[in-house]
């Protein structure tokens, strides 16, 4: 079953040295999304629309988790595959700086 996880870097060509790793890996291009946290209008702010009650998340609501790592200039790297590779895909994105921001998986 395919499942995603989230990791943030700090610049664009970070990022694409992690996609094309992660191609190099077999990981699938449909299944890797590369969002940019500004763009030529400028910078973006985080603004969400939804939130998690504070038991979800470990105790935190939707802004603690997901602003954090948003900071502006930043890309968001979402990975889809099958839960198997999912390790693999994380210890790739940890290799070219991408960080897991949410603070659920601190514990």
């Amino acid at each position: 079953m395919k499942q995603q996880i989230v990791r943030v870097i700090d610049n664009v060509q970070d990022a694409e040295r992690a996609r094309q790793a992660l191609l190099d890996a077999g990981f699938d291009r449909d299944g890797i999304e590369i969002s940019h946290t500004g763009d030529e209008a400028g910078p973006s702010e985080a603004n969400f629309t939804v939130g998690d009650k504070p038991a979800v998340k470990g105790g935190t609501d939707y802004k603690d988790v997901y602003t954090p790592g948003l900071e502006i200039g930043k890309c968001v790297i979402t990975i889809t595959a099958e839960e198997g590779r999912l390790e693999k895909a994380a210890s790739i994105l940890e290799y070219h700086g991408a960080q897991d921001n949410d603070p659920a998986h601190r514990h």
